[in-house]
C-alpha cells in the first residue's frame, strides 16, 4: 500500500512539474520580443524603462522588452527605419530631420518634455548667464542638438559669438575642471554631478530659462507599426509611462534597477540623475507623454528658421493616439 502510494505522489510531482514547464514555456511563447533603442549608454536617463522591465509592466503588456543602448552600430533611427529596432529614443529636433528625409517615422510619446542640455560654470567664477561668456573660452559637446541649442540662445539674447573662444569637448566635466574651459555645455541630469562630486559648486546656465526650449527624448516608431500593430504600440506606450511613474515615486528602487544595466555606475550620480530629471518630465502641464503641436510647431520653425529643414507637415511627425489610450485604460 506505501508503495502504491509513494508511486502515486511521485506521478504527481512529475504531473505538476511538467503542467509548470508548460504554463512557464507557454508563457514566454505569449510575449512578443521588442527591441528598443535607446539614444545613450544605459543611466537613470532611461529609467523608465527599467523600471517598466524590472516591475513587469511591459509583460503585463505581453512584450518581452530589450533595451539595446547606443553605440556607434546601433543608432535609433537608423535601426527602427531599416527594421533592425522596433521602437526608438530620439531627440524630437532628430525625429523632425529624419521625416524631412522622407524616413516613415513618428514620435508616439514625449519622455522629456523641457531639454536637459545646459551650460555649467564653477561657482567661483562668477558666470552665471550667456553675458557672462563674452571673452571666455566656451566648451561645447560635439552633438549637433547641443550646438543649436546654444547658438539659438546666444542669438536669442543678442550676444557676439565672435567674441567668445567656443571650442569642442568630450561628454564630461574633466575640461571645465582642468581649467581649459571656463563655461561647459552638458546635460543638467548628468555633467554638473562631476563638479559637485570634485568638491566644488557650479552655476547652472539654463537655455529653457532663457526662452530656448525643445523636447528632448521621445518614443518613436514606423507608420507601418502604428498601422499594423496597433496595440504592440500602444501596450508599449502604456508600460513605458506606467514605468516613468512608478520611478517618480519611488525613486531610490528606480536606481536600483538603473544599476542592474550598469552595476557599474555610481549610486550617487544616478540618484542625482533621476531626481534632476523628474521636473523635466513631469512638469505639471499634462499628462507624461502627451505632446502638443505648439511644442513641435516650435522646434520645427526653429529648425525651418535655420535652414536645416524644409517644409512639411507638423502633425505627421506625432501622434498622441497611444498616449490618450493609456491614461483612458484602467491598469
Amino acid at each position: 500500500m506505501k508503495f502504491t502510494q509513494s508511486i502515486i505522489m511521485a506521478l504527481i510531482l512529475l504531473l505538476s512539474i511538467f503542467l509548470i514547464g508548460c504554463t512557464t514555456e507557454q508563457t514566454q511563447e505569449e510575449l512578443t520580443s521588442v527591441d528598443v533603442h535607446l539614444k545613450y549608454f544605459h543611466q537613470a536617463q532611461f529609467a523608465g524603462n527599467y523600471v517598466a522591465k524590472e516591475q513587469g509592466f511591459y509583460a503585463e503588456e505581453n512584450l518581452d522588452v530589450n533595451l539595446v543602448p547606443f553605440s556607434p552600430e546601433s543608432q535609433p533611427i537608423f535601426q527602427v527605419t531599416v527594421g533592425e529596432a522596433d521602437f526608438g529614443i530620439t531627440g524630437a529636433n532628430e525625429l523632425i530631420l529624419a521625416r524631412a528625409e522622407g524616413k516613415p517615422l513618428k514620435a508616439i510619446a514625449v519622455i522629456y518634455k523641457i531639454s536637459p542640455i545646459s551650460l555649467y560654470s564653477l561657482k567661483e567664477s562668477g558666470i552665471t548667464s550667456p553675458q557672462d561668456f563674452i571673452g571666455k573660452n566656451v566648451g561645447l559637446e560635439g552633438t549637433p542638438d547641443v550646438k543649436l541649442v546654444y547658438e539659438l540662445m546666444m542669438k536669442k539674447m543678442d550676444i557676439d559669438r565672435s567674441k567668445i573662444n567656443e571650442i569642442e569637448i568630450g561628454f564630461d566635466a574633466s575640461q571645465l575642471l582642468a581649467g581649459e574651459t571656463d563655461v561647459s555645455s552638458g546635460y543638467v541630469i548628468n555633467e554638473p554631478y562631476q563638479v559637485i562630486e570634485a568638491g566644488k559648486e557650479v552655476n547652472i546656465i539654463f537655455p529653457a530659462e532663457y526662452g530656448v526650449n525643445m523636447y528632448a527624448d521621445v518614443l518613436f516608431t514606423t507608420e507601418n507599426m502604428i498601422e499594423n500593430n496597433p496595440e504592440l504600440v500602444e501596450g508599449f506606450v502604456s508600460a513605458t509611462l506606467e514605468g516613468w511613474q512608478y520611478a517618480i515615486e519611488h525613486e531610490e528602487e528606480a536606481v536600483d534597477h538603473t544599476l542592474k544595466y550598469s552595476p557599474d555606475l555610481s549610486r550617487a550620480h544616478q540618484t542625482y540623475m533621476l531626481h534632476q530629471t523628474i521636473p523635466l518630465i513631469h512638469t505639471g502641464n499634462e499628462h507624461l507623454g502627451l505632446m502638443t503641436e505648439a511644442a513641435w510647431g516650435n522646434i520645427y520653425e526653429i529648425l525651418l528658421g535655420e535652414s536645416l529643414v524644409t517644409k512639411l507637415d507638423i502633425n505627421e511627425v506625432y501622434t498622441n493616439e497611444f498616449v490618450e489610450k493609456a491614461y483612458a485604460k484602467e491598469r
